[in-house]
């Protein structure tokens, strides 16, 4: 898949080098909401450092957009495979031939999210009114392995943008995320919702 990206470094901005071991799937993630959100009024960042006074931590969403209808959209990309998730037990995400052993990649992207809604809550006019969405991205994993590994039946399953939804280009980036609940300030898990048909062998 080849996409046409004009020069969008002031819209889309990448605040560190992508192209390290393992961020292909970054790579084709990041390429394709560029080019979905090329022609909306927004602003896009690749890894924005969300520096936190409380713990004194910093966060790097792995991508965030700042859309003026959709509000703050945050997108925690995970570039595994089906066969490589052992068990994913609530948030916690257990891998095998992967660099990490765990991960925790929903709860991750709505804390940043939550990071962010709360430096809106600081200015007096955007108090309570600025919504959020967070997703995460598997752009190796197509929606039928999902189903077929009975993942979507668990209750923590969290918003998905599959491999599918990216090679779709824009209908199917714009569904996974218009189909996700906003998260004003106090979110509850969105469940993944069976399909309307069962895929076939």
């Amino acid at each position: 898949m080849v996409l046409s990206l004009t020069n969008d470094s002031r819209k889309f901005i990448t605040t560190e080098p992508i192209g390290k071991g393992g961020e292909a799937g970054e790579q084709k993630t990041w390429d394709v909401i560029r080019y979905t959100f090329a022609e909306r009024e927004c602003i896009g960042y690749w890894r924005y450092p969300i520096f936190s006074k409380v713990g004194k931590f910093r966060k790097e969403p792995d991508i965030l957009i700042a859309d003026f209808q959709l509000g703050l959209i945050v997108i925690e990309i995970k570039s595994v495979t089906i066969d490589q998730i052992l068990t994913i037990n609530g948030h916690c995400w257990e891998f095998q031939n992967y660099y990490s052993i765990s991960s925790n990649p929903y709860e991750q992207a709505e804390n940043q999210l939550f990071a962010l809604l709360g430096y809106c809550d600081r200015e007096p006019t955007l108090r309570r009114q600025v919504h959020g969405r967070a997703l995460v991205c598997l752009p190796w994993i197509t929606e039928q392995q999902w189903y077929q590994s009975g993942f979507y039946q668990l209750p923590s399953c969290p918003p998905i943008i599959f491999k599918d939804q990216l090679e779709t280009i824009e209908l199917g980036i714009e569904t996974a995320i218009l189909t996700t609940l906003p998260t004003p300030h106090s979110p509850l898990p969105t469940p993944c919702s069976p399909l309307p048909t069962p895929y076939s062998n």
